[in-house]
């Protein structure tokens, strides 16, 4: 079960196209696979109704057996310690598994993850000395909550987006505004790729200047 389950990951964290130190849990919400128990767990329901004589469709019996499976997928979610900052975009998974569009990608999922060119992520893995902002100071770690809501770094790019959708971005309205239209997405998406595009360059412009 445990080569699964890696293989499982392995393609979670290949549709999510994130980092390998995204945890499991982050992974699987951020490329919408449901966890792989869960999937067991629902074949198993929908065989022993069928066998039970239900009268329903396979159909819906597969609906009830998805809805179950969200539903102890959730529990789950919110009872994780793993993947916070995911679950402070994306606290209920109901509203993202059943988007109508939408794709995430690299620079959009470091966004979603934390796990990107945050000097907080850098130094956490070795990477960086320091996880204190450049720009704002050294009383100020330069983490996703930061970079992507306050860093006047990024006042241009955040105030394109705000006109672009008609809203001021947060923790709690980024997603939600994501999910709202294809345009709003593709908005948020485009902001993320700026923003982690920037951060990858004066990433490598410290390594530069320190070697």
């Amino acid at each position: 079960m445990r080569g699964v389950e890696a293989t499982y990951r392995l393609c979670a964290l290949r549709i999510a196209c994130s980092f390998r130190t995204v945890s499991d849990e982050a992974a699987l919400v951020i490329a919408g696979q449901v966890p792989l128990r869960e999937l067991i767990r629902e074949r198993k329901d929908i065989h022993t109704a069928a066998q039970g004589g239900s009268n329903a469709t396979r159909a819906e019996l597969k609906a009830v057996a998805r809805r179950s499976s969200f539903g102890r997928w959730q529990t789950q979610w919110d009872g994780s310690t793993k993947g916070r900052w995911t679950y402070s975009l994306i606290p209920k998974l109901k509203d993202w598994l059943e988007r109508k569009h939408g794709q995430v990608d690299f620079y959009l999922t470091q966004a979603l993850s934390g796990h990107g060119c945050f000097r907080s992520y850098l130094k956490r893995f070795g990477h960086e000395t320091e996880d204190w902002c450049p720009a704002c100071g050294s009383g100020i770690v330069e983490d996703a909550q930061h970079v992507l809501f306050e860093c006047h770094r990024f006042d241009d790019e955040r105030l394109r987006l705000e006109a672009e959708v008609g809203a001021r971005i947060s923790t709690e309205t980024l997603v939600p505004i994501m999910l709202s239209e294809p345009r709003a997405w593709e908005a948020a998406a485009e902001f993320a790729s700026s923003v982690m595009r920037t951060l990858r360059v004066l990433e490598r412009r410290r390594k530069q200047e320190t070697e």
